[in-house]
């Protein structure tokens, strides 16, 4: 016999029970995070690490619980090396509806994507973008490296007071502005404060076919005592090598931009002797990067260099912080904000009130076709 009552408390039952499940499901939905760098082309050898860096850190936080029992899923697209790739792929990532996005390797294509998440409100992390052009802004740019503008103060401070010379020579990659400009602007402002100077100032363009050669004589004529070279590793080697083949035995230094794979296995005998300014130390001795090292090798079946240490660190950081948020976009500035100190693979990250990092610089060499680690760099005021 039919029975009204228990009908209709089985319909409301079943409706019940489908929102409890549809709730459920809305839960255990994955945090979306993006990731955008120069996946193609020149730049690749760093962009690719600082993607596996991420990928290894978003493996291991899913491995250990996700967010609050969230799966993070990471979405990266590639921005082929250029403003408008980078616009592109930033609304693309936005529009899959991720939380935060990181990226971009350089500080060109980084400040292209920041018109973009800045007008969309959406939290850009970079791992990598050091230009000073968005230091001190209160908005939704963050990052976990060492400003330009401090590299530049640190590496001419180093070359004059440690190194003794006082007459530089520059050359540079003005694709990159952004990060090449403000670099060499307080490189120079405060070589000239210590009483040196910039002889000569030598600009290339990396996306086209250079003869280095021709630029090298230009060089050398304004008989400067050292080289400082502002280029990707593959473009530092062969300056490098073109300054060799002159039988120019001249010091070398590199921007933390040379950093890389290509930059020994290019430049070979070049490159011995170069130095560079980082603010990352791949041969930090701390249990936490060595672990690192090790876990990336075998995941990766490849060494890790700078961007993968930092692109790790990068995601770790940003996961706190969206804990806090339980996986959402909304409160995520405030909550990296209030982490102020992050214990990074190589010491503490202090992140200031504008979202900029203050983190350690150090001196690396390259002997011996390896980085080595010459000593850490105190900035004067």
């Amino acid at each position: 016999m039919f029975n009204k009552s228990n009908f209709f408390f089985d319909k409301i039952l079943c409706f019940v029970i489908l929102i409890f499940s549809l709730e459920g499901c809305a839960a255990l939905q994955p945090v979306r995070v993006g990731l955008t760098a120069e996946l193609s082309g020149k730049q690749s050898e760093l962009s690719l690490n600082l993607r596996n860096g991420v990928q290894m850190a978003v493996e291991e936080l899913n491995a250990a619980g996700g967010i609050n029992g969230r799966k993070i899923e990471l979405l990266a697209e590639d921005d082929f090396g250029n403003p408008a790739g980078a616009q592109k792929a930033e609304n693309k990532l936005v529009d899959s509806g991720v939380v935060a996005v990181i990226g971009h390797l350089t500080s060109n294509q980084t400040l292209a994507g920041y018109e973009v998440t800045q007008s969309r409100g959406v939290l850009l992390f970079s791992a990598t973008a050091s230009t000073s052009l968005l230091s001190g802004k209160k908005d939704l740019f963050f990052r976990t490296v060492a400003a330009t503008d401090a590299m530049g103060r640190g590496m001419a401070q180093y070359i004059h007071n440690q190194r003794g010379f006082s007459k530089i020579g520059i050359i540079y990659d003005q694709d990159n502005n952004t990060y090449s400009d403000p670099l060499v602007e307080a490189f120079s402002q405060t070589l000239n404060r210590l009483g040196g100077n910039v002889t000569a100032l030598v600009k290339f363009s990396g996306a086209e076919k250079t003869v280095f050669s021709a630029l090298v004589d230009g060089l050398k004529s304004s008989n400067p005592e050292c080289v400082f070279i502002i280029a990707s590793p593959a473009n530092t080697a062969l300056i490098a090598q073109a300054i060799r083949l002159k039988s120019w035995d001249t010091a070398l230094f590199s921007s933390s931009w040379g950093q890389g794979e290509s930059l020994i296995q290019d430049g070979g005998k070049a490159v011995e002797g170069l130095e560079l300014l980082i603010g990352f130390d791949v041969n930090d001795p701390s249990p936490e990067l060595q672990a690192f090292k090790k876990n990336y090798e075998k995941r990766f079946a490849r060494p890790a260099v700078f961007s993968a240490m930092e692109g790790y660190e990068t995601m770790q950081m940003l996961t706190v912080a969206l804990k806090k948020t339980a996986g959402e976009a909304k409160g995520l500035p405030e909550g990296l904000l209030a982490l102020r100190d992050f214990q990074g693979l190589t010491g503490t990250i202090h992140m200031d009130e504008y979202g900029d990092a203050v983190r350690p610089l150090t001196i690396q060499k390259v002997g011996a076709g390896k980085f080595e680690t010459i000593e850490k760099v105190k900035l004067d005021p």
